[in-house]
């Protein structure tokens, strides 16, 4: 890792302090202790306050000077105005690390990219690695450490998915969708002093971080950030990104919430094509592709089967697929006999392929499911099948069916298998839980399903 810095102090910490401890309900100050006892962490944390003797049961000590052992990280839970002095001290007793939550720096006024500028100063003199500011913190969920300032769900759990996001709302909102398990949350905020390319470089290098999630206001340093990217291709891990600012009114916005710069669009476009960066344009995709990457092999090749349900849904398919360069190679002349003897001779035999057929969709769907799986040209098969939670008792029983033709077609021929719906409406439980058993994921939404097979 030598061209990135080391960023363990921050995100795996050995002890911690916490400074603006609080035993005030809701307060960030009790929240990031909340989490560390929410996650168990076992390393030492010591609360700060001055007025406080101990806070959830953690002893309080008036100032960070007063601590009785050393810390890797300090969590600063106070205002702009207070941030600098103890930075100052924190750099004093040795801490490697801090994270800033307070906003009020490079996004506000005058005054506060002045506060900023001698943030970044303070940090080119002690080496010093800051989080933010104006961000909710980090989480390290493998390694059950947090200093996150915002109610870890019981749902969220460690897995292999790293994201790097510099909207909080956005990082909570990630986390608490709880599609996937996460390795590192980490909300970058203003980037003053580690910005997206330092988080990106490390996790490159990360033997538990398997895809990257990135969501971008503004790229610091498009250098660095290549730099970072081509690490992250070399090691095999994909790039999901979201970067904001196609539109004026965008970047007009980023520059209020972090003081970024966004940039031109269609050099970010290139640069993330060069580089192998997927680019995606929404939140869903973001969950649906990284889930399907956190849970499904990589294919050999880019030939897409798909199999739907609609006529109708193809012809959507069909645009959706034009514009994503999608490639659907034909059925061998062996697989269109197969199948010419599974569908009745009104069925037109094509890929994407409506396997409706005559509607016996426990025998018809699944044989068609198999034959496509065997096709030398396809790389990665997609099966459509719609059954949100709560439809007839009929309609599960030929989901489960389709479910478990979709899985026994992965296991069979090794190769990546995903059922999708056509709307982000969610799965039957008894659906839901033959393809977790089995290993396949399932995609909401056919625009989310076909980005993700992109």
């Amino acid at each position: 890792m030598k061209s990135f810095r080391n960023l363990s102090p921050l995100l795996n910490p050995r002890a911690l302090a916490v400074v603006g401890a609080s035993n005030r309900p809701g307060s960030a100050g009790r929240l990031v202790l909340q989490n560390l006892i929410h996650l168990g962490y076992e390393g030492n944390v010591y609360a700060v306050h001055p007025r406080h003797d101990e806070v959830l049961g953690f002893p309080c000590y008036p100032d960070l000077s007063a601590l009785p052992g050393p810390v890797d990280s300090v969590a600063l839970l106070l205002g702009a105005d207070k941030v600098l002095p103890v930075l100052q001290e924190a750099a004093g007793i040795g801490a490697k690390a801090a994270w800033v939550l307070a906003s009020g720096f490079g996004e506000a006024d005058e005054r506060g990219r002045e506060r900023e500028a001698d943030l970044v100063r303070l940090a080119d003199e002690t080496g010093m690695l800051i989080c933010g500011p104006n961000c909710i913190g980090v989480a390290n969920m493998a390694d059950r450490v947090a200093t996150y300032s915002v109610a870890l769900s019981p749902e969220t759990h460690a897995g292999p998915v790293s994201a790097v996001v510099q909207s909080g709302a956005i990082c909570l909102g990630l986390a608490n969708a709880a599609r996937f398990g996460f390795r590192y949350l980490i909300s970058s905020g203003n980037e003053a002093v580690l910005d997206s390319a330092d988080y990106i470089g490390y996790l490159a290098h990360d033997e538990r971080t398997e895809v990257i999630v990135a969501f971008l206001e503004g790229i610091q340093s498009p250098e660095r950030f290549m730099v970072a990217a081509e690490a992250a291709a070399r090691a095999h891990k994909p790039i999901l990104a979201v970067k904001v600012g196609r539109s004026e009114m965008a970047r007009q916005t980023v520059q209020a919430h972090t003081g970024s710069l966004a940039g031109s669009d269609r050099v970010v476009d290139a640069a993330f094509h060069k580089l192998g960066v997927i680019r995606l344009d929404t939140l869903d995709e973001v969950l649906e592709t990284a889930k399907l990457f956190a849970t499904c092999p990589l294919p050999d090749g880019e030939g897409v089967g798909l199999l739907s349900l609609s006529g109708g849904q193809i012809g959507l398919i069909a645009d959706l697929a034009e514009d994503m360069g999608l490639d659907f190679p034909p059925f061998s002349d062996e697989a269109r006999s197969a199948l010419e003897r599974i569908l009745p001779p009104f069925s037109p035999i094509a890929n994407p392929l409506d396997a409706w057929g005559s509607g016996d969709l426990e025998t018809t769907y699944p044989s068609c499911v198999n034959v496509a799986a065997q096709e030398d040209d396809i790389d990665v098969l997609a099966v459509s099948r719609d059954t949100p939670a709560g439809v007839a008792a009929r309609e599960i029983e030929q989901s489960m069916a389709v479910a478990e033709s979709a899985v026994e077609a992965a296991r069979r021929t090794r190769k990546p298998v995903l059922l999708f719906s056509n709307l982000c409406a969610g799965f039957e439980p008894a659906v839901e839980a033959i393809l977790a058993e089995g290993g396949v994921p399932y995609v909401q939404g056919t625009d989310e399903a076909l980005r993700a097979v992109q």
